[in-house]
């Protein structure tokens, strides 16, 4: 991987940790793909809470990737939660109730194993859909240094004033990327007083074989897909309204197709080396 650019978003290493998000959700952690890449995989489950955390390592990096949901359609349909109060750098911060309690049930396992795994010159948090709330809690709730944060349709994670403090320390290194249409990015609801944190990495609907793929091939594009880091509002207004549109005919679950994990993986790997993993599991 490559070293990190502040401010400066790496397809390259955005693939890479695209593919060790998709398997932290394989059943053995994708040791045997990122085995033939030099990584070292260990898993950590936590079962009352259906969470799932994977280290990989090589020694020169060292990647903890959050699992999403097992249950996307029942996760959705119960994500508008409450807040609870999150301790970090001596001061309280409100954040989504379900993702702490996820994030607790595997940080004494987590810690333990990067402790027990030793140090490698860059360390990077990364997950898809529900594991990128859980990167992004654990970035603020590590004591080391971070290379990167790359979350991947990332649903909003906590309060006003925990993002606020959040970019003053890691905007920098922190990059959430974003397909068109996907509806868990936009939700919790802003009314609710979720925001954002981190650059967004904007990715409009590409031209594809087949405009209802739910689960595209690897070289589905006419053409390379177009990204924008941090859009206005107004450049996405677009895609939003369609969006609106299409929920409300159909519900939130008609936009689960822009969040599969393998259009993630797709859109970042168009300008980057494929570092594709043989499957990616359906998330509906």
């Amino acid at each position: 991987m490559n070293d990190p650019i502040p401010h400066q978003f790496d397809p390259e290493n955005a693939s890479v940790l695209a593919g060790v998000s998709a398997a932290a959700y394989t059943e053995d952690g994708g040791r045997d793909w990122l085995g033939l890449r030099g990584f070292h995989v260990t898993i950590v489950d936590a079962p009352q809470t259906d969470t799932r955390a994977i280290i990989a390592s090589d020694g020169q990096d060292c990647v903890a990737a959050f699992r999403g949901t097992q249950n996307l359609r029942d996760w959705l349909t119960d994500l508008d939660c409450a807040f609870a109060l999150l301790r970090v750098d001596g001061a309280e911060f409100a954040v989504h109730a379900g993702f702490k309690q996820a994030l607790e049930s595997v940080w004494e396992e987590l810690n333990d194993e990067l402790r027990r795994m030793g140090c490698a010159r860059r360390f990077w948090l990364t997950g898809h859909s529900l594991g990128g709330a859980l990167a992004l809690l654990c970035a603020r709730c590590c004591s080391g240094p971070l290379a990167g944060v790359y979350t991947f349709g990332q649903p909003r994670a906590a309060g006003g004033r925990f993002a606020a403090r959040y970019d003053a320390v890691l905007r920098d290194r922190t990059f959430r990327v974003v397909h068109a249409a996907d509806i868990v990015p936009r939700v919790p609801w802003l009314p609710g007083g979720y925001r954002h944190a981190g650059h967004e990495v904007f990715f409009s609907a590409p031209l594809t074989v087949g405009p209802d793929s739910v689960e595209p091939k690897y070289s589905v594009f006419d053409e390379v897909p177009l990204y924008r880091l941090d859009p206005p509002w107004w450049r996405k207004l677009p895609t939003d309204i369609r969006r609106l549109a299409r929920q409300a005919r159909h519900g939130k679950i008609a936009l689960l197709n822009d969040h599969h994990l393998s259009w993630y993986t797709c859109l970042v790997s168009a300008h980057a080396p494929p570092y594709l993993p043989s499957h990616i599991p359906s998330l509906t």
